[in-house]
């Protein structure tokens, strides 16, 4: 059975009906009663810099086209041993740009990123992950697909400030 966590910049969830499925979360952390500033959204090749500069690894279901072509996430050092030894495995990593309803195959670098999809990750990566995002694109929201759990990550906040509150 395969598994995923989502990520969209947290001051998207006042729009498109996404607060009223936050209300009925089981679990929240660091929703705010307003939605903050909306910022720019980060592009493909920012969101993949976020992540190796986190240390995590993981398989792109994209190809990044065009300038900065080369940005990709590394591949699983260890496959055999990464889940059992809490490696950073990111999983199976898309990205959707505003208005995308499907991941897309090709992508250009400065393409803004409006959601960041991981299939099968090591949530402890998701985390570290999300931690470097909002450091340098804002607050980031984290839900998974049965959205019974919302958690907001903040600029500043470390994961290892965060792992008793994370859900996953």
């Amino acid at each position: 059975m395969s598994w995923s966590l989502f990520v969209v910049p947290l001051d998207g969830i006042y729009r498109d009906g996404m607060s009223d499925w936050i209300a009925s979360a089981e679990f929240t952390r660091g929703i705010p009663a307003q939605g903050p500033q909306a910022l720019p959204l980060p592009s493909v090749a920012e969101v993949l810099d976020a992540f190796r500069a986190a240390g995590c690894h993981g398989t792109n279901w994209f190809e990044v086209v065009g300038e900065g072509a080369g940005s990709r996430l590394p591949e699983c050092p260890s496959p055999g041993t990464c889940a059992s030894t809490r490696g950073l495995d990111l999983g199976e990593v898309s990205v959707y740009s505003t208005g995308e309803t499907n991941s897309l195959p090709a992508v250009p670098a400065d393409a803004a990123v409006e959601t960041v999809a991981f299939r099968k990750p090591n949530p402890a990566a998701v985390l570290r992950a999300v931690c470097a995002l909002a450091s340098s694109a804002g607050p980031q929201l984290v839900f998974d697909e049965s959205a019974g759990q919302a958690f907001a990550v903040w600029p500043g906040e470390e994961a290892g400030e965060l792992e008793d509150d994370w859900p996953w």
